[in-house]
């Protein structure tokens, strides 16, 4: 059976379902509602979704077939008028069957089974009750709270194991078997399959010391035309965030307006029914407040594509501190490529990002973001430490943003890799699980992550290179060259005389 392109879309008291399903007869169409579970079968195409919340089917419930567009339209009522019905964009996880859209808490003291990919599940028989709900919540929280990302842990060894597990969750192995026959020139480790974790991070030391060249640090961070210009570039993630805080700020100015205006009424009722008050400034063009993070077609696409899986973390910090790996090396690129991916934004991404070049794994924040800088300073075309602070902003904006934004970035990353003939490995290992996982991670953690982020100061000293001295260095050359160059100008003008 195959899985349609679709739709959501909600307003007080329904959802709306648009099905695309060209060249059918409508008349064969099979659909059922029960509770948060919504199914649609007319031969070839199948829609199972179950929505966050129960919908019922009653007398205002509908469903249109254009031929000339080949969509259904199926509208259901909400059975609990003017509730909001979150996530509806996140296709994936609306595709997840019963039971693997909850996110799973555990405790952190107690060890973490593997991921499991969910082959076939019975429908749960009874729905959460509220009190459940509200623990639920309660534990998120304290999950966020629970969370220190400084403080260090000890990742299992595997040197007893027969075959090296790498990729998201540990889950894989076998995919760099013959890596050195693939022209493969991200991966960092000499030999990936007979690797552990300790090794791999030794190799990525080794590397960036081989690869780390004074003087090229040195020019670029004197000649940084170039860079400051790329440091200037404005994102549409941030162009975001300042949208939604400037439209924060004046429903905050509104609040306390219709506040004023109440008080005022209290006061002296009598004038409220001679003086109407028009705000001009509300008047303006709706998309004008309309996110500029919305999913393209080809992003839902990809959602669609994903795979459905139910996810018990080994180790969630770590996952999270891979996500931050990710979107460092992706922001990296975004930044200095002005949002356009070049030929060779795939490369970049990759060398960039020590989880995918080096199959690395890190327990504390401070290590992630050293073993990011340091390769922004030994691989790429800009190797400056300035835009590496300006790209550690950019990762707090997107996570800042949420997990859409983050979403965005990882489907931007995975349709990268996806195309190139040797790297899609990288999709298979890494970013495919992250964008299913991510539809399902913990807002509150995400939000903490992002605290610690907008707060992070990038430690040069213990980045392996005595940063300072080169710079001071470098200063001196240029302005020795300066002044050469203007003893030059004044010889030249004497010899003119």
């Amino acid at each position: 059976m195959i899985t349609p392109t679709f739709k959501v879309e909600q307003d007080d008291n329904s959802i709306t379902i648009i099905i695309n399903t060209p060249y059918v007869r409508a008349q064969d169409v099979d659909l059922h509602v029960s509770g948060t579970e919504f199914r649609f079968f007319l031969r070839p195409y199948f829609l199972r979704l179950y929505l966050p919340a129960n919908v019922v089917e009653d007398d205002d419930s509908k469903a249109v077939y254009d031929p000339s567009l080949g969509q259904f339209t199926v509208k259901v009522s909400k059975e609990n008028k003017g509730e909001h019905f979150p996530d509806l964009d996140l296709l994936t996880k609306l595709l997840a069957r019963r039971g693997e859209a909850a996110d799973v808490s555990v405790d952190q003291a107690q060890p973490k089974k593997p991921l499991i990919e969910v082959i076939g599940s019975q429908d749960n028989k009874e729905d959460v009750s509220m009190e459940e709900s509200t623990d639920q919540i309660e534990n998120e929280f304290q999950k966020a709270a629970d969370f220190n990302w400084e403080l260090p842990q000890e990742l299992p060894a595997d040197d007893l194991m027969i075959h090296s597990v790498y990729g998201f969750n540990n889950q894989y192995s076998g995919y760099f078997t013959h890596v050195q026959e693939t022209m493969n020139e991200i991966i960092d480790i000499r030999e990936p399959e007979k690797s552990t974790i300790e090794s791999r991070r030794q190799d990525r030391l080794e590397q960036e010391e081989l690869k780390f060249d004074e003087d090229y640090y040195a020019m670029d961070f004197v000649n940084d035309e170039e860079i400051q210009n790329a440091i200037k570039y404005k994102t549409i993630w941030s162009k975001e965030l300042k949208r939604i805080q400037k439209q924060a700020k004046e429903e905050e100015q509104q609040k306390k307006q219709n506040e004023k205006k109440s008080l005022i009424q209290e006061i002296t009722p009598d004038l409220t029914q001679s003086n109407v008050d028009i705000d001009m400034n509300g008047l303006s063009i709706g998309d004008q407040n309309e996110s500029l993070i919305k999913f393209t077609p080809k992003e839902e696409a990809l959602m669609r594509s994903l795979p459905n899986k139910e996810y018990l973390l080994s180790n969630e910090k770590v996952t999270y501190l891979g996500l931050v790996d990710l979107l460092f090396a992706y922001s990296y690129n975004h930044r200095v490529s002005e949002g356009d991916n070049t030929v060779e934004s795939v490369w970049c991404v990759g060398k960039l990002s020590p989880t995918i070049s080096c199959l690395e794994q890190f327990t504390t924040l401070k290590d992630t973001i050293i073993a990011c800088c340091r390769r922004v300073l030994s691989y790429p075309l800009y190797r400056n430490l300035a835009l590496c602070e300006k790209v550690l902003q950019d990762v707090y904006v997107l996570f800042r943003l949420g997990k859409r934004a983050i979403l965005k970035a990882l489907l931007d990353m995975k349709d990268l890799f996806d195309h190139h003939d040797v790297y899609y490995v990288y999709s298979k290992i890494w970013l495919d699980d992250y964008c299913v996982w991510i539809q399902h991670a913990s807002d509150h953690v995400i939000r903490t992550l992002a605290h610690e982020l907008h707060h992070f100061k990038v430690p040069k000293e213990e980045l392996g290179w005595d940063l300072s001295e080169l710079e001071e260095i470098a200063k001196q050359m240029n302005d020795l060259e300066a002044e050469q160059g203007m003893n030059g100008v004044e010889e030249q003008g004497m010899d003119s005389l």
